[in-house]
């Protein structure tokens, strides 16, 4: 990845100009075009098209990774023969439906026939996405995310304080009829096995900023496991709370559930190598945690 310091000179210019003086093999136009795609950090953060930096600030972006972004106007994170690592933003669904416009997959079969999707993520959700571009690879790939072997670990924003670590242990049974905006999955000892494991990282006044491991994948499992214990995601119109909710979307904008694929860790099915890639981070986090500061009682990252 390639990093620049915004020097003084450029203090206040939008972000493609900068990409563009730091770096003077991407014309304005690629530059403006790989910002748009999702595919440059601004201090650590996925840049919006008119951002403006400043001083100071780092700025990244993966050369080699340039070409697939513009292909897929999407993030890539990783790319090799085999397989890539996708940076999903909030509000694109993964999959094709009846009344789906547009989508992870659709890009995928436009710019890489034969790839696909080795998990999924929610349309809210933003963060990483595993991409195998052949068959064999997919297969590997998502025989490894079932199996467990995919290390999967998610930031998330939820209401009150939550302290330390626990294990989330509860079976999980999908209603039958659900509406799009009550709870598709409910706590039920007759559901499936469902565990995840989370840790506060850092605490705000009305919120927590959380870890939040995998150890299944059950459908909206995160989810559904942190409203049964009382600490509903952010923004999130199935399993939170429409007050914490709308004081949310006006104080900071968050219009999705604060759910994010920070992490993936695993082994290449081709050369058994060990890949971890993670994610910039998303405005919207930015917004609701920048604004104060950790509290005792959560341990930093």
């Amino acid at each position: 990845m390639k990093e620049f310091v915004v020097p003084p000179a450029l203090d206040g210019a939008r972000l493609d100009f900068v990409l563009h003086e730091c770096d003077p093999d991407l014309s304005r136009r690629v530059a403006r075009l790989l910002v748009e795609s999702g595919g440059v950090r601004r201090a650590g953060v996925r840049a919006g098209a008119r951002d403006r930096v400043l001083a100071g600030e780092t700025v990244a972006y993966s050369p080699e990774c340039a070409e697939s972004t513009l292909a897929l106007r999407l993030g890539v994170v990783h790319e090799d023969g085999d397989l890539l690592v996708l940076h999903k933003p909030p509000g694109l669904a993964v999959h094709r439906g009846p009344l789906v416009k547009d989508s992870v997959a659709q890009r995928l079969a436009k710019a890489f026939p034969g790839a696909g999707l080795a998990h999924r993520l929610d349309r809210g959700a933003s963060g990483l996405l595993l991409v195998g571009k052949n068959s064999e690879t997919l297969r590997a790939l998502a025989a490894a995310v079932e199996g467990g072997r995919v290390e999967r670990v998610y930031h998330v924003v939820v209401l009150g304080a939550l302290d330390g670590e626990r294990t989330i242990d509860l079976p999980l049974r999908i209603l039958d009829e659900p509406m799009g905006n009550a709870p598709k999955v409910v706590p039920d000892p007759s559901g499936l096995p469902a565990r995840t494991l989370v840790r506060a990282l850092e605490r705000r006044r009305d919120f927590t900023l959380v870890e939040a491991r995998l150890g299944t994948g059950r459908t909206h499992q995160i989810r559904a496991h942190l409203a049964a214990i009382g600490h509903p995601i952010l923004g999130d119109p199935r399993y939170g709370d429409p007050a914490a909710n709308e004081k949310a979307r006006q104080t900071h904008g968050v219009a999705r559930p604060l759910l994010h694929s920070h992490r993936l860790a695993f082994d290449h099915p081709s050369t058994r190598e060990r890949l971890s890639s993670e994610a910039a981070r998303e405005p919207d986090f930015e917004r609701v945690l920048l604004p104060g500061r950790p509290t005792a009682g959560a341990t930093s990252p």
